[in-house]
């Protein structure tokens, strides 16, 4: 290494020595260097600046003025001086390891064109908390633990590469990781991706300076490296071969995935360290590579920083204000922008939208508008008006876009020249049609390239089917309706983040306005199969609404809201009756408020509404905004004219806000707009809801609005002056209320007093359900006594899980007795035992009892209680649904009430028999009942061991053409193929039975191929089928298939006990 040389690559050595003295230190060396003066005397020394000069002005001016060997020594001199010999022999160190010094200094000069390169270490870490975070990032924790591995993730774009480079230049210039490393190595994973084989030996003596690469000396000590791996996701396809074959030996050549796994197995040089940047939707893949890793999460700009740069940019004031209301309101497009790469292109498109004249919308900027501004700009004509893009710039915009499209479907976001080459793309011709401000390389020697960032090959590859609608009859691809049966795989698309955006960037392409910008670019009409293949998706959404999630409506509601387009928006929303939605940030309130006024036929909505009233990062944001701009906070404005909506659609007659946390304001807000004579809402649900403080805004509106006839609060805490208010409402002559729900609300019995005197002033109430409070026998008998007087109207009384047993069933004996009008009783999971069923018993065989609906689950019935049971059945014609289910009747029980099912005096209909410990013994009993009764329509014999042998009997009495059982349910009866033949044989002649579920058997394929000639058969009018045909073969499912084909009013799935569910299991709604 020559000695010309020597200061540019021992200077920062030298600095380092110098921070170790200290201030004081530090002036002292300064005083001792004055006294070298003699030694120094030919080097032309400005001793004049020396007084006054800081670190890294004294190392300038001693090797920009010496030669290196001298300055060491008279450094290493003055140490020795001070009885600093620890230093005195780093300087040494230093000076002799001129191999590391020669590398450092190639670090320095690869890494310093970085833009904030310029930063010292302590402002760096003042503009970056993360760079804070990995000074410690190898430091051990409480209990010893010292990682080898960090992991730094973030979003796309963030600054994680940035941070990787910045590690490896203060790496390089000792202010970072000093002693701990002494080498560390930057490999770029979409760089050495393109490598086929190598040894690792070869992939790090790439980075060194020249071709004397000193490999022995580097590897002799393997716990001093570092290797910063930047781009994990670029190395995913590769990770997801087999790993059996893992390497150990640096010098042996391997493909580079191999090597790659191998050295983050911690199989190659274990006791080595790295630094590994990743997308947050990579961790997931990464998590199964690397060993004991520690997690640096990188979160971009602050709530703060975002909105004072805004500012900072726009310099109009009243565009200032506009710019609030258009991009930081928008807290999904806002959020985006803690990403710099982000933050600067929407800036841009902003600059290019306000150049040509374009105002700012008044409401939250759609994400794609900002794209089209921003593409459509980079775009450069080659025509001679210069307006639009010649056939074959088309032809090159569109190669991009195909790469693009597929690049995002096979989560690929790095590009090689094979790829370009495979589209029909060279460097020049991007370079010709984009200002490189799209498609950059990336990496050293531009082996490479990415999307300036993801979110703009995501806009890339849904142009990409605009562009191929232009030149053919357009070919159906994955993401459309045409190509897709089920919502299942719709939601896997909204599963992918990169295809959900691609997808909203789709829908925000029939924007209008974005329309007519690409019409002028392309010099041609946007075809109109692109909007019809849109509107079939969620047209297909509204039709299979009780299958989708919330997710799935907040997905269809922002594309939807990208449109801007009430037309569309109308037209698209015309199947959807039925709506869910989650809504948990600001911006949701707006676009769902956008769509659901054009829902025009939507009679029932469900929304969880959570975290927007609260303090949240908006509030870090208030301090930067000037005075004057400060207006009424957004979410309040929002969450107002959402209610308003509510209340004046046509159609709505259910909102369920289950599980929403409203404070007092919020909660007042909904309050006051459902009390407006538009409202047609009947049912109100706030099962498990946060709305205690709003509470009596609540019952005020149920006085005022008549249209009011539910109210469901389970969940919701209620105090004894909460439940005085209940009664004050509802003893209103206006108030309409006819269903109540009071479940779980940590009532007890010194409330029930309250609740009596409810029942009998509130003579509109016919539905009170109490379960899950602490009624106990002390509160059931003043709810009886209201019962037997005959001014109460109540019809349904759900005393579920309230702690009733058979003290407390001889006063609902008597209110039974009393009572004309109550037809339905719930009394599940209460210990009544069969001397409380006895005393309920005695009240059922008389002809004056109204009870037409029993539901004794878990009440700890056994054979005895069956006994009873059965003798008030046989005299009773008004009970027409009995519910039984998770009781220990056993066979010799279920023996006895079948004696009673089957007399002719017994109008039973509907009987839920499910795990009640019921075995093959009592199934020639129920097939005698099949066959006798002339009532029963449905039967659920659910989770009993009934086996082939108790189905065997059973369809004995299916046979029967024209019985009178409607609706069976088998489901997990431990039945096998052996039955199918038998079962296939009872289906074929049965021509009363319509629904049949079969779930959770050991059914074989051979044995559903029984079975579906059955299903097929023209005496079978068989509707519903529970069977999860996904288990099945693809031969069985086509069999199934077919059958619906043949029959498509069937429905074979796994939803069997939802249909009907409002009317048979009434204690549920």
């Amino acid at each position: 290494m020559g000695e010309a040389n020597l200061p540019s690559l021992s200077k920062y050595g030298l600095q380092w020595c110098f921070k170790q003295l200290g201030e004081e230190g530090f002036q002292t060396f300064k005083d001792l260097v004055k006294g070298k003066a003699s030694e120094l005397a030919a080097c032309s020394f400005p001793w004049i600046e020396v007084d006054n000069a800081n670190v890294e002005h004294l190392a300038y001016l001693l090797h920009e003025h010496c030669r290196g060997p001298l300055v060491w020594k008279i450094s290493i001199s003055i140490f020795d001086e001070m009885d600093l010999p620890a230093l005195s022999q780093k300087a040494r160190d230093h000076m002799e390891r001129g191999d590391e010094w020669h590398y450092k200094a190639h670090m320095m000069t690869k890494f310093a064109m970085m833009s904030d390169a310029h930063h010292d270490l302590k402002t760096l870490a003042s503009d970056c908390l993360q760079m804070d975070m990995l000074f410690g990032a190898f430091t051990p924790d409480q209990w010893g633990f010292r990682p080898r591995t960090v992991v730094v993730h973030g979003e796309s774009g963030v600054g994680k590469s940035v941070l990787a480079r910045t590690v490896l230049l203060h790496w390089a210039r000792g202010d970072l990781y000093p002693s701990l490393f002494s080498y560390a190595f930057f490999l770029h994973a979409g760089e050495i991706q393109s490598r086929e084989e190598s040894s690792f030996m070869e992939l790090i003596s790439r980075e060194w300076p020249d071709s004397l690469v000193p490999v022995m000396d580097i590897l002799s000590q393997p716990e001093r490296l570092l290797f910063v791996v930047d781009g994990f996701d670029d190395l995913d396809v590769a990770f997801k071969e087999d790993d059996t074959h893992l390497c150990d030996d640096w010098a042996e050549k391997q493909p580079v995935s191999v090597l790659m796994r191998s050295l983050l197995k911690k199989v190659l040089l274990p006791e080595a360290s790295l630094i590994i940047t990743v997308t947050d939707v990579g961790v997931e893949n990464l998590q199964a590579v690397v060993t004991s890793p520690r997690y640096l999460f990188v979160a971009g700009m602050s709530m703060e920083r975002r909105t004072q740069l805004f500012l900072e940019h726009v310099k109009n004031g009243h565009q200032k204000i506009q710019v609030l209301h258009s991009v930081v309101d928008n807290d999904q497009l806002f959020g985006k922008c803690q990403v710099p790469v982000v933050w600067s292109l929407i800036c841009q498109a902003l600059q290019m939208q306000e150049a040509s004249g374009k105002s700012l919308p008044h409401t939250c900027q759609p994400l794609t508008g900002l794209y089209v501004t921003f593409v459509a700009h980079q775009l450069t004509p080659r025509d001679a008006f210069g307006c639009c893009l010649g056939l074959e710039e088309r032809a090159v915009l569109k190669a991009v876009c195909r790469m693009a499209a597929e690049g995002v479907w096979g989560s690929k976001f790095v590009f090689y020249g094979d790829d370009l080459r495979v589209h029909g793309l060279t460097p020049s011709e991007l370079c010709a049609l984009f200002h490189m401000d799209i498609l950059l390389p990336d990496g050293p020697g531009e082996r490479c390239y990415t999307f300036r960032h993801p979110s703009l090959q995501e806009f890339c590859a849904a142009l990409y089917y605009i562009l191929e609608g232009l030149e053919r009859e357009w070919e159906p691809h994955p993401l459309f309706v045409e190509n897709i049966r089920t919502l299942m795989e719709l939601k896997q698309i909204s599963i992918n983040a990169h295809l959900l955006q691609v997808k909203r960037f789709l829908f925000g392409l029939m924007n209008k306005e974005v329309m007519r910008v690409l019409e002028n670019l392309l010099g041609c009409p946007i075809p109109a199969v692109v909007k019809q293949a849109l509107l079939h998706w969620i047209c297909l959404l509204g039709q299979q609404a009780h299958t989708a999630s919330p997710l799935d409506f907040q997905d269809c509601f922002y594309c939807l809201f990208e449109t801007q387009d009430e037309e569309f928006v109308r037209l698209a929303l015309n199947s959807f009756q039925a709506v869910c939605l989650s809504i948990n940030r600001r911006m949701d309130l707006l676009v769902s408020s956008y769509c659901l006024q054009h829902c025009q036929y939507l009679w029932k909505i469900q929304m969880d509404v959570r975290e927007i009233f609260s303090e949240d990062e908006v509030t870090e944001a208030w301090p930067m905004i000037p005075q004057g701009m400060q207006t009424k906070v957004l979410v309040d404005d929002w969450w107002e004219n959402l209610c308003l909506v509510l209340s004046t659609h046509p159609n709505l007659r259910q909102l369920d806000l289950s599980g929403s946390i409203l404070n007092e304001c919020a909660t007042r807000t909904l309050c006051i707009k459902l009390r407006q004579p538009t409202c047609k809402i009947q049912n109100l649900i706030f099962k498990s809801a946060r709305i205690t403080f709003g509470l009596q805004y609540l019952w005020r509106t149920v006085i005022i609005n008549h249209s009011i006839k539910y109210l469901n609060l389970e969940g919701t805490r209620l105090k004894d002056e909460d439940m005085g208010m209940v009664r004050e409402a509802l003893r209103h002559p206006s108030c309409m209320l006819e269903s109540l729900r009071l479940d779980h609300c940590g009532l007890t019995h010194t409330c029930c007093l309250l609740i009596s005197q409810i029942l009998v002033t509130a003579t509109r109430l016919k539905s009170l359900s109490l379960t899950g409070n602490k009624v106990t026998h002390q509160g059931a008998t003043p709810l009886c006594d209201a019962l037997k007087v005959s001014q109460c109207t109540l019809k349904k009384l759900l005393l579920g899980d309230c702690g009733l047993t058979a003290a407390g069933c001889q006063d609902l004996a008597s209110a039974l007795i009393s009572n004309q009008r109550l037809t339905h009783l719930y009394l599940s999971t209460n210990n009544l035992g069969s001397e409380g069923v006895n005393l309920l018993c005695r009240a059922l065989k008389l002809f004056s009892c109204a009870l037409r609906r029993l539901i004794l689950n878990e009440c700890n019935l056994d054979v005895i209680g069956c006994g009873f049971l059965a003798l008030a059945l046989m005299g009773n014609r008004n009970l027409t649904h009995l519910s039984l289910s998770m009781n220990p009747l056993g066979d010799d029980g279920m023996i006895l009430l079948c004696e009673a099912f089957a007399e002719p005096s017994c109008h039973l209909q509907d009987l839920e028999l499910v795990k009640c410990h019921l075995t093959v013994t009592c199934c020639k009993k129920l097939s005698f009942v099949i066959t006798r009764s002339k009532h029963l329509r449905s039967l659920d014999l659910a989770a009993n061991a009934l086996g082939d042998g108790g189905m065997a009997a059973l369809c004995e009495g299916l046979k029967q053409r024209q019985g009178s059982l409607r609706r069976l349910g088998l489901e997990a009866c431990d039945l096998t193929s052996d039955c199918c033949e038998a079962l296939s044989l009872a289906l074929s002649c049965n021509q009363s039975l319509t629904s049949l579920n079969l779930m959770r058997n050991n059914f074989s394929p051979e044995g559903i191929m029984k079975l579906c000639p059955a299903f097929a058969h023209p005496n079978s009018n068989l509707q519903i089928i529970g069977l999860w045909k996904w288990q099945y073969p693809a031969q069985v499912r086509k069999l199934l298939e077919e059958v619906q084909l043949l029959k498509p009013q069937v429905v074979i799935g796994d939803g069997w006990y939802a249909f009907d569910e409002e009317d048979r299991y009434w204690w549920k709604s």
